[in-house]
């Protein structure tokens, strides 16, 4: 068992299916301390090492809650993200695209740096 992530603090976005799940379930594995689970649509896991947040990472109101929920953090894993088809005629899609994946991304990062740097954490 990789001894980086044992008694750490962990927070997955897009936490409730397929990638960010399975990073959940392999935090717990490899013995962190606690893991937040976050996306639109709370996980339930019968772990009591896992905290469910809401967070869409487009809404700037949500990631503020989850900046205040979150007492201390070690590791961000910035999961959360959307495929759109390639059809570039699509604008609406492409900026939703934009949103999620890029600003949506640096933003969650912006906001949990500070206790990321207080921990000496990583992303």
């Amino acid at each position: 068992m990789s001894s980086a992530i044992i008694d750490k603090t962990v927070l997955v976005t897009g936490a409730n299916r397929g990638l960010g799940r399975a990073l959940v379930v392999e935090a717990l594995r490899r013995g962190a301390k606690r893991v937040y689970a976050a996306s639109r649509q709370p996980m339930v896991v019968p772990d009591g090492r896992v905290t469910p947040l809401i967070l869409d990472v487009t809404d700037p109101v949500q990631i503020q809650e989850a900046v205040d929920r979150v007492e201390s953090l070690d590791i961000l894993i910035n999961n959360a993200g959307v495929s759109v088809p390639n059809d570039l005629s699509d604008r609406s899609a492409f900026e939703q695209h934009l949103a999620v994946n890029l600003y949506g991304t640096l933003d969650v990062t912006q906001a949990f740096l500070p206790s990321l740097t207080s921990s000496r954490g990583a992303l």
